[in-house]
């Protein structure tokens, strides 16, 4: 990781499911130099998530937990593009194709922490599912 975001983050988590986004201010990050975990809440309910990156700036593996979004773990990959994380993978969608799963962490501003997650339904562009933004 980007070693100017090192440290602990608190701020605002927005989750879309259905209609407007549902905030909670109880968004935190925790960056290390090979993981980031991050903490949010959802109709008064903790949620928690982690990253664990490995591989070079071109060729990222991420190893992915999320207890509201993927709880038995996933496996996505990426890279970094001028100071912006960027994974991707896939999920069953029922009888269909499979969809896409997006993360993006942005580090071009030491000052803020950003995290977006987006939801890809095939042959559609990506949607905004999760955007947390935090100060330390």
């Amino acid at each position: 990781m980007i070693t100017s975001h090192h440290g602990n983050w608190t701020g605002v988590n927005r989750l879309w499911l259905e209609g407007p986004a549902s905030e909670s201010s109880a968004g935190t990050a925790e960056v290390e130099a090979s993981q980031i975990r991050y903490t949010w809440g959802f109709r008064d309910k903790p949620q928690t998530g982690v990253l664990v990156i490995s591989g070079t700036a071109g060729a990222l593996r991420a190893d992915w937990e999320d207890s509201f979004h993927y709880s038995d773990g996933t496996v996505m990959h990426g890279f970094m593009d001028d100071g912006v994380l960027k994974l991707f993978g896939t999920y069953p969608a029922g009888d269909g194709p499979d969809w896409g799963w997006r993360i993006q962490i942005d580090f071009r501003d030491p000052e803020t922490f950003v995290l977006q997650m987006y939801n890809v339904e095939p042959g559609e562009d990506p949607v905004i599912a999760v955007d947390l933004r935090a100060q330390r």
